[in-house]
């Protein structure tokens, strides 16, 4: 069978998409660890600037994961 070469910029993007969409799932784990926990923070801030990270990173790890070599 003949293997199929993939670019190197292929593999590059790939790799920073999973690692933003890892970050991302760090960055909701902690919120949610956050909001559980008895802090002297303003929680409804929190989870807001919280969900907001977290959609913007996967956005991001997605932009990154599609795109393609032109």
């Amino acid at each position: 069978m003949k293997q199929k070469i993939i670019p190197p910029q292929v593999v590059i993007n790939e790799k920073l998409g999973d690692f933003f969409v890892d970050i991302a799932k760090l960055v909701f784990a902690g919120v949610v660890l956050s909001t559980l926990l008895d802090m002297e923070v303003d929680k409804q801030s929190v989870l807001i600037l919280g969900v907001f990270t977290t959609i913007v990173l996967v956005k991001l790890g997605f932009i990154f994961y599609t795109k393609k070599r032109k």
